[in-house]
């Protein structure tokens, strides 16, 4: 039925009384009623129809009066409404009858459809009553209805409850229902984690309230009103449907309930950033993996780490240290995500480098410790190192070169290592390691100890003859000068001779007790060494 807009009632509004026929003696008028259009003629033209009465006006309905009249009217609109044109009660025809025939399903809402019923007297009607059809609710108290009028003329009102000529109640012989014109659909993927969204389908009145209940295998959804749902797993492999409830002011509430679903799937796991591997690939170097991210977050993960794509045994933590086992193979993690009524989902990492040697990490420096003379004793001190574990050589050196059979921790200085340096280096070994090979700081020049034995007389006056023997460990000559000082000055520098022996004589030594001081100032191989002799001169 063709639906007159509220901007048309101000338009058409002439305050007038509304002429509401009722029985057999016209209305008077009423403040509360605003005529809208009168006549078959002019109300058509603002789309207010009579729904075709005006074209059946002399046929009687449900045995009323034809023509003009209010119930002949209403009992049209009833049987238009599908009702068969037979009176539903027995007794009198006249409007004041209609309510008190039907008061069982007469009561006070308006619903579009539902005949509008005045008691006898009750304005504007007079002792005859009045009924209209009611063609729109505005609201609980304001309606629009349409009438026609016994020595009146048909039209349109409006009626607000306030002032005294509100309906005495609605009469409910066949009130217009919404009606589904095309079912509820449910469009979405059935599938745990997802969201299913309803589309209501159509109605037969524009701006139906809505409202969505939905169900699953026909079971309500508790605390699910709107127009989408997100599956959860307690729907998994049930059918979901929703029933729409239309409601619209003055019309009766309907509903309408969707085709369902097929069953729901488990959900879907997605990986929205692969997993992602920390650290140098090298063997001892820990290497660190990142679980990647997934949709839903609130995933499980675990890991299995991969060599050259092959999975390697018991590694299924967040970290791995390459073994040497796994020397030249590239790695990778894969990341299985799971999650209760979730399929389980695989991604896999981008491969590192192939698995380097790894490499020890010195922490402190090897050392020789001892004194550098000869026969004394040297020992090889290794420092520290990562990892402890290597299997540790020592190599002693000369000048830089090994020394022939010269290893382990101690080495016993000898005489091919007079006038040299010595050092020790060290190799450490260890599989799937690169060797650390590292070497001490050389030690300070090697030497014998010198010993000096000395004579001194004075055979004539003046005169001092003195005699100095020079030896040392590990040396059958010992080379090198003897410094000859009296008072503290260098009388006479002496080449040692043969056998390490040194020959002096002083002259013009004034009479007394002197101290004839002696140094040997050393050579590359041995040490300097002092001695002193006190001679009475003559």
């Amino acid at each position: 039925m063709p639906q007159p807009l509220r901007a048309l009632a101000a338009l058409l509004s002439l305050l007038l009384a509304t002429g509401l026929g009722v029985g057999l003696t016209a209305a008077p008028a009423a403040a509360t009623s605003t005529r809208l259009c009168l006549s078959y003629a002019t109300c058509a033209k603002y789309g207010m129809t009579s729904d075709g009465y005006n074209k059946v006006n002399d046929t009687m309905y449900w045995r009323m009066y034809a023509g003009h009249n209010c119930t002949n009217y209403a009992a049209y609109r009833m049987v238009r409404s599908g009702m068969p044109n037979v009176r539903p009660w027995s007794g009198s025809g006249n409007a004041r009858n209609w309510g008190h025939a039907k008061a069982g399903i007469t009561n006070t809402t308006p619903r579009v459809g539902a005949v509008a019923w005045w008691d006898a007297y009750v304005r504007p009607a007079g002792s005859a009553g009045h009924v209209a059809y009611v063609e729109q609710v505005i609201s609980s108290s304001e309606i629009i209805v349409s009438q026609d009028s016994w020595g009146g003329d048909f039209s349109w009102a409006r009626i607000t409850r306030s002032g005294g000529s509100w309906p005495s109640g609605f009469i409910h012989f066949n009130d217009v229902r919404l009606t589904n014109l095309t079912k509820p659909r449910i469009s979405g993927t059935a599938r745990v984690g997802s969201v299913v969204t309803a589309s209501p389908g159509t109605w037969s009145e524009p701006g139906v309230r809505l409202a969505y209940r939905w169900r699953a295998d026909g079971v309500l959804i508790r605390g699910t009103s709107g127009p989408s749902l997100q599956l959860t797993l307690a729907q998994e492999d049930r059918r979901i449907s929703v029933r729409v409830l239309a409601s619209k002011v003055g019309f009766a509430r309907s509903a309408a309930t969707s085709a369902s679903t097929s069953p729901v799937e488990p959900g879907v796991i997605t990986n929205t950033a692969r997993p992602t591997i920390t650290g140098d690939a090298e063997v001892g170097s820990m290497l660190t993996a990142t679980g990647g991210t997934w949709n839903p977050t609130s995933t499980t993960l675990s890991y299995q780490w991969n060599a050259d794509g092959t999975a390697i045994p018991r590694a299924t933590g967040a970290t791995l240290t390459p073994d040497p086992a796994l020397l030249d193979k590239a790695l990778t993690v894969t990341v299985t995500a799971s999650k209760t009524g979730y399929k389980s989902v695989l991604a896999t990492s981008a491969a590192t480098a192939p698995v380097a040697p790894g490499t020890f990490t010195v922490t402190g420096a090897a050392t020789v410790s001892g004194s550098p003379r000869y026969g004394q004793t040297l020992t090889f001190d290794p420092g520290s190192f990562t990892p402890s574990d290597g299997e540790l050589s020592v190599q002693w050196l000369r000048g830089g070169a090994p020394i022939t059979g010269a290893t382990g921790s101690t080495y016993q200085l000898r005489r091919a290592d007079l006038g040299t340096r010595v050092s020790a280096r060290m190799q450490v070994t260890k599989p799937g390691y690169t060797t650390l090979t590292a070497t001490t700081r050389a030690t300070r020049t090697v030497k014998t100890v010198a010993r000096m034995d000395a004579t001194v007389t004075s055979p004539r006056a003046g005169r001092v003859r003195i005699r100095a023997v020079v030896s040392a460990d590990g040396i059958w000559r010992v080379p090198g000068t003897v410094r000859i000082m009296v008072r503290g000055r260098a009388a006479q520098d002496v080449t040692l001779r043969r056998r390490g022996i040194a020959r002096a004589v002083l002259t013009g030594l004034p009479s007394g007790n002197r101290t004839i001081r002696l140094r040997y100032l050393g050579s590359s191989k041995v040490t300097g060494v002092r001695a002193r002799s006190t001679v009475a001169v003559r």
